[in-house]
């Protein structure tokens, strides 16, 4: 009889115990999976805006050295992915070099550093 009232006893809190156990680990398992694809979507954006302002920057070399149509071309299209992928001051500067262009040269030179600031501190922001 003494046995069975101690077994009886210690199966009231052995089995909520481990049954905790159990949910405990499965809660831990949904939040961590939610945690990584989380840290993989946001460094995928980082990569998509890193690669963006970095073709941007090659596009507008390319198109300082060399004017032609198929230069603009380029710089168009990756100003529209900086415009998809990278923040609104980037693309606010990326206009503005454009605007720029046939305009005095400390209008683009500040257009080209407020550039390359935003897209510092918008890639600090993103890692």
């Amino acid at each position: 009889m003494r046995f069975w009232l101690w077994e009886t006893a210690s199966m009231e809190w052995v089995v909520p115990l481990v049954g905790g156990l159990g949910l405990g680990s499965l809660l831990k398992t949904v939040i961590d999976h939610f945690n990584s694809r989380r840290a993989v979507t946001k460094d995928r954006l980082y990569q998509e805006k890193r690669e963006a302002y970095i073709g941007l920057l090659g596009a507008l070399h390319k198109a300082a050295i060399q004017h032609s149509n198929e230069n603009s071309k380029e710089y168009a299209l990756w100003q529209t992915r900086c415009q998809l992928f990278g923040s609104s001051e980037v693309s606010r500067f990326a206009q503005a070099i454009l605007d720029t262009n046939d305009g005095p040269r400390d209008e683009r030179d500040a257009a080209f550093h407020g550039l390359i600031e935003t897209m510092r501190k918008d890639l600090q922001r993103s890692a």
